[in-house]
């Protein structure tokens, strides 16, 4: 009775090792990944490798040890294959390096100077102290910029 209690004791605590080291292999290097296939490579791998150090293990008597060793080299090697296939993939591109200085195109801009009469534009300088208005909604109140917008969407003094 001893024996089977000291074999299972001895079953479940190198398993519960090797789910230790299979977790921490795999988070560890799952956090210094950044690509997709570098994840999946890791995951693969680990799996991959765990299943095979198991045969190996099994044949030496150690099968938690081979798949603890088996689940970390593989893990290892799936990682450095998935980010060579990353690099193929996003290699050629720069790396991003904030927002680009060029003129970008915002389809929500509203010429409000094209919905206003000549009489509101007069007001608008006259209130802004200027006659040189390049941009109007800097000039308009909310109010006012929702009262030109009603005003275009039923087509009214324009």
């Amino acid at each position: 009775m001893k024996t089977k209690s000291f074999i299972r004791f001895t079953f479940f605590n190198k398993l519960s090792s090797t789910s230790l080291l299979l977790g921490a292999s795999v988070l560890i290097s799952g956090c210094a990944s950044t690509g997709h296939h570098e994840d999946r490579g890791t995951l693969a791998g680990a799996a991959t490798g765990a299943v095979l150090g198991t045969i190996i293990g099994n044949q030496s008597g150690e099968p938690g040890e081979g798949a603890a060793v088996g689940a970390v080299a593989g893990a290892l090697i799936g990682r450095e294959l998935g980010r060579k296939r990353d690099q193929a993939d996003y290699g050629s591109r720069p790396p991003y390096d904030g927002p680009s200085s060029a003129p970008v195109y915002d389809a929500t801009r509203v010429d409000y100077g094209a919905l206003m009469t000549e009489e509101e534009k007069r007001r608008i300088r006259q209130r802004a102290g200027r006659d040189d208005i390049a941009d109007w909604s800097d000039y308009l109140t909310p109010d006012e910029k929702r009262r030109l917008l009603d005003r275009a969407e039923q087509g009214v003094g324009l």
